[in-house]
């Protein structure tokens, strides 16, 4: 069996979107920051996928574009 790697320093990490959407809403922009924070802290680079953060509304409707970044982030 392989194994991914340890992330190390430096390393990027996509931010998708897999459930509801709810990143792209501006209720959870705090939940948003504090996150980044600890990943930047742990010297990791988060990369915002292109559809993490367009609403609860538009991945509703668009079920592929979830799907697309999932695959575009592995």
């Amino acid at each position: 069996m392989q194994y991914a790697r340890k992330l190390r320093k430096g390393d990027k990490v996509a931010i998708v979107s897999l459930s509801s959407g709810m990143l792209g809403e501006d209720f959870c922009s705090h939940n948003i920051e504090i996150g980044v924070k600890r990943l930047k802290e742990y010297g990791l680079k988060p990369v915002f996928m292109p559809n993490a953060l367009k609403g609860i509304e538009y991945l509703k409707e668009n079920p592929k574009a979830r799907a697309e970044d999932l695959k575009d982030a592995l």
